[in-house]
């Protein structure tokens, strides 16, 4: 009799045991399937990140000799838009004016990529008051050693707002060559350690472009120093030949000149006498070109000359409706060299895009780099990193038609009458920077308009740089 309550009781806890073990087993079941899909889909973003790094390694970075890169953005935005997590993507490039500009893009909205570039304006900005050093220089929040969180956009309410991750293409200088911008708008509702995972890719990415960069400027200076070491030893050759004969021509003609009697001849030998010392210049050049002059030792402040040059310059090239725009970095370093010698490769870039600028005019041509399309000007830009002094005078003209060689002597295809190419200016430009030890380029720019750009090694760091107020 005692036994009979839990005879009794034992039917119902039967009954309750067989949905409890069902509902065990169920759950078991569950979980299992959650852990076994959490997994999976673990596994497919491990492939899915393996297959992004191997489309990244064969993407070709090889850059056209012409430094043409646009095809190049155009290839990297749309692999890492297809590849990637991110579906907008767009590729930024440091252009001939020294700014960071966006080379192409794959879906970004046409108000996104003026909030881009917008935000890369007020970034050259920053830049402009100091140097960018790599590993200290911040861009935004900072989310992985190389990758920053920006805002495009003043406010959450503005047009062309969003998130975006920067990822900057840092050159062995500590110098920014370019960057690579992923938007993600639901970026903060994101885990960090998923952001770290997907922007691992895009950081060995941009490493590689900056080394593809910098390779691509390597050779093309090897190139150009090749070439031009050729153009020396025959402009030495030929200064060396032409030398003792235009004496020769030069001294007779001054003789007849002097002596003879008859007025024709006279303004023969006279004319004679003009144009051979007119070659004699030439001459005189392609000496300084072969063998330049042993640059002096003083220290020399480029803002200073600018400020001269500028000054001397500005009320001539209004007078003609064109604008001189002078632009300099808040600190810039000294240097050492030729003052006399600097201050002759500025004058004469500048006078070389003032006819380049007043061709433009002629041809009615629109200026490109002002909002004002009927202003056309020269603008001259300054600013430096730890090592160089960038000095970038470029103007609104109709651009060179080979910029790889209006440093070659007696090239007269460049965006000056013929008359003027003929004199070997931009050649000896070369060799005055050469002396320097710095270098100097020509671009195009887009859709029209050059820039010429001159780095300079800058002077001891013992001797302050000058303040520009």
């Amino acid at each position: 009799m005692w036994a009979s309550p839990y005879l009794e009781a034992w039917p119902a806890a039967v009954r309750w045991l067989w949905p409890g073990a069902v509902a065990c087993l169920a759950g078991s079941a569950w979980i299992a399937r959650r852990k076994a899909g959490v997994q999976d889909a673990r596994q497919r973003q491990k492939t899915r990140l393996h297959e992004e790094l191997e489309a990244y390694t064969r993407l070709d970075t090889r850059i056209p000799d012409e430094g043409e890169m646009r095809g190049l953005a155009h290839r990297v935005c749309r692999m890492v838009a297809e590849k990637s997590a991110f579906s907008r993507a767009a590729m930024l490039v440091r252009g001939a004016t020294g700014r960071l500009q966006t080379e192409d893009s794959k879906g970004l909205d046409e108000q996104t990529a003026q909030a881009l570039d917008a935000w890369c304006e007020s970034l050259m900005e920053v830049e402009r008051g100091q140097t960018a050093n790599h590993g200290t220089y911040e861009f935004g929040m900072r989310i992985t050693p190389n990758s920053f969180a920006i805002v495009l956009g003043k406010g959450a309410e503005d047009t062309g707002c969003g998130r975006a991750v920067f990822t900057p293409m840092w050159g062995s200088s500590g110098r920014i060559l370019g960057a690579l911008v992923v938007c993600a708008d639901g970026l903060l509702s994101v885990r960090r350690s998923a952001v770290v995972e997907a922007m691992a890719n895009i950081e060995a990415l941009a490493a590689k472009l900056a080394r593809a960069i910098e390779n691509a400027a390597l050779a093309e200076r090897l190139l150009k120093a090749e070439k031009l070491a050729g153009l020396g030893l025959l402009a030495g050759g030929v200064a060396h030949a032409l030398g003792n004969p235009l004496t020769s021509v030069l001294g007779f003609a001054e003789l007849i000149a002097d002596t003879t009697q008859e007025p024709r001849v006279r303004e023969d030998a006279q004319m004679i006498a003009r144009e051979a010392r007119r070659m004699r210049e030439t001459v005189d050049s392609l000496s300084n070109y072969w063998q330049p002059i042993a640059g002096g030792d003083e220290l020399v402040e480029i803002p200073s000359l600018l400020d001269e040059l500028s000054v001397v310059c500005s009320e001539k090239l209004e007078r003609r409706g064109i604008r001189l725009v002078v632009e300099t970095a808040d600190a810039v370093p000294i240097i050492r060299g030729n003052k006399e010698r600097l201050r002759q490769v500025m004058e004469h870039l500048l006078n070389n895009a003032a006819q380049a600028v007043g061709k433009a005019m002629e041809l009615g041509v629109a200026s490109p780099l002002d909002d004002d399309s009927e202003a056309h000007l020269i603008r001259v830009t300054v600013n430096c990193d730890e090592r160089t002094l960038h000095l970038i005078i470029s103007d609104t003209g109709p651009g060179f038609r080979e910029p790889a060689r209006v440093f070659d002597p007696f090239y007269t295809g460049a965006d000056v009458e013929a008359g003027e190419g003929a004199k070997i200016g931009l050649s000896l430009c070369h060799g005055i920077v050469r002396e320097h030890g710095g270098e100097i380029s020509a671009f195009n720019l887009h859709p029209h308009g050059a820039a010429v750009m001159v780095e300079l090694p800058v002077g001891s760091a013992s001797h302050p740089a000058r303040e520009v107020a």
